[in-house]
């Protein structure tokens, strides 16, 4: 008798935004009073990368087909480490996983991550889908052989921080979207020969997306601020700065189409045009936009976050010779305050 397992790789991006600050989003004019900076949630997406058929036409079992089979060194608890182990998980229950390595741990890390094969399937069903989640051990004592890290941490204790948005929260939230209330889904976790594997039930659909709503906001924050911690504030802000000949793009009005509630810390404009005209593929004008850098830095004054956005302008043609009102594109990244100087 033959048994087909499908395997389906998926890779899971998560971007996170500057929720006023999204670049390519068109606003109208904004007033000074209107806007707070904001925290937008990631938001994950998976794209398939690759699909084998791995068939055993023997009818043996397939660990026997495998002479090599995963050893079990990666284990999961309900609680911090020292909670017993369990395999068995419903929807409200926290996840912790704790992993023990042959040889240090280093041994299996690139470039400070730890990158995990996680395969998923409802039970009953032989239709593997294989996803990765990524783990950033950079503060870890890569010499040490065991590992404890977040599954689905209470936000409380949580301390995992995931990398390349390949974020275990994200990637369960979007599995049991596609799961049967009541139906367990198996999660296979592998690395390098050793695995481990856990069932996670849900009640229901909103029951599911409610707990999990919270875990997901606390994987984003740490993210948002190991990214913030990593980034670098553009050259730009080190060069010389020039006035726009429109009197509507000076400084004073250029600041209030940012969020409200900010400390301006740098500004800049680059040299040129004021505008570049744009025309579409049959050469007809359809607006003009600002044709030099436009970057500003500033903090938010109540949560103390620091940003560095750049600033594109744009007027839509109206005929006759004759453009609209100023419409506004930005791209908020978060910084390390200390970074702006």
């Amino acid at each position: 008798m033959k048994k087909t397992v499908l395997v389906a790789l998926f890779g899971g991006i998560l971007t996170i935004h500057h929720a006023n600050a999204q670049f390519g989003k068109m606003t109208d004019k904004i007033k000074p009073s209107a806007g707070k900076i904001k925290d937008a949630a990631a938001q994950g997406q998976h794209a398939t990368e690759q699909v084998q058929d791995v068939k055993n036409t023997s009818g043996e079992d397939i660990s026997k087909v495998n002479p090599h089979p995963a050893k079990t060194a990666i284990f999961f608890s309900k609680g911090k480490p020292g909670t017993a182990f369990s395999t068995d998980f419903s929807e409200g229950d926290y996840i912790y996983a704790h992993i023990v390595f042959p040889k240090p741990i280093k041994e299996y890390v690139t470039d400070n991550i730890l990158t995990f094969d996680v395969a998923y399937k409802e039970e009953g069903s032989d239709d593997y889908s294989v996803n990765y989640v990524k783990v950033d051990v950079s503060k870890v004592n890569q010499e040490n052989k065991e590992l404890d890290f977040d599954v689905l941490a209470k936000p409380a204790d949580a301390t995992t921080v995931y990398a390349d948005r390949m974020q275990s929260p994200a990637l369960i939230g979007m599995v049991m979207r596609l799961s049967q209330p009541g139906v367990k889904t198996e999660f296979n976790w592998k690395i390098e020969g050793l695995q481990g594997s856990f069932y996670l039930t849900m009640k229901s659909m909103k029951g599911f997306a409610d707990f999990i709503q919270p875990i997901q906001k606390k994987a984003n924050d740490f993210a948002q601020e190991d990214d913030a911690m990593k980034a670098e504030l553009p050259e730009e802000f080190s060069r010389s700065s020039y006035a726009f000949a429109d009197p509507q793009l000076s400084k004073a009005n250029i600041i209030k189409y940012l969020p409200a509630n900010i400390e301006i810390l740098k500004f800049v404009v680059g040299p040129g045009d004021d505008y570049k005209v744009m025309k579409n593929e049959l050469g007809v004008i359809v607006y003009k936009q600002t044709a030099r850098y436009i970057m500003a830095a500033y903090k938010d004054k109540k949560t103390g976050n620091c940003y560095y956005d750049n600033i594109i302008f744009e007027r839509p043609y109206e005929g006759n010779g004759k453009y609209g009102s100023l419409k506004v594109r930005t791209n908020g990244e978060r910084i390390d305050c200390a970074k702006i100087k």
